[in-house]
């Protein structure tokens, strides 16, 4: 699995062939994957099978920018931090089948992109040629891009988007504040259940 940050991406693109005629596709999905739960595993299976001869990329953050803002509220975070840190995602990545991860810095200037502005720069800097996303998943500056937004970004440029939805655990959709929540009250089983473990 190759780890590429974003801006060796901006540099340079995806390592997907010489030149744009005989590049390779790519199947990609986008999130912050705080300790990757069967609800992300089931966004990242999608994007694995749409097509064998595509190569499956992953976007994801070094920092989890969620929590950094909301510690002081989040005090299941203040409890548990992290699900898994970086590297047990890059490896449960790897596990799963991604070839390729993107990595991105949440700077200042990253947080005040809009989202359709990040989109175009995949779009830009890769031979897209499958996108998914989670159904609750919004990007770009204040939120301001849902996931169907992105479907009918992409479908306007004639690549298709599956919007994956939730996976269930019991009545209630799994969430990374769902597991954090199980393990602060000591409920390692549901904990364990919604990861896959």
């Amino acid at each position: 699995m190759q780890v590429i940050e974003w801006t060796h991406f901006l540099e340079n693109g995806l390592p997907l062939g010489e030149n744009r005629s005989s590049m390779l596709q790519c199947s990609m999905t986008v999130g912050i994957f705080d300790g990757v739960h069967r609800g992300h595993q089931a966004l990242i299976k999608r994007i694995i099978s749409h097509n064998k001869n595509f190569i499956p990329v992953v976007v994801t953050f070094r920092q989890n920018h969620k929590i950094e803002a909301d510690k002081e509220r989040d005090k299941e975070y203040a409890q548990t931090g992290d699900i898994q840190n970086f590297q047990q995602r890059l490896e449960t990545f790897e596990k799963l089948g991604i070839q390729i991860v993107i990595v991105v810095d949440f700077t200042e200037e990253f947080r005040r992109m809009k989202g359709s502005d990040f989109l175009e720069i995949l779009i830009k800097h890769s031979n897209t040629g499958f996108f998914a996303v989670g159904s609750d998943f919004r990007c770009g500056y204040k939120l301001d891009t849902d996931a169907s937004a992105i479907q009918k970004f992409f479908a306007s440029r004639s690549i298709p988007v599956e919007i994956v939805p939730q996976v269930m655990e019991g009545s209630l959709p799994i969430s990374s504040s769902r597991i954090r929540a199980a393990i602060a009250v000591g409920d390692i089983p549901l904990a364990k259940a919604m990861l896959g473990d």
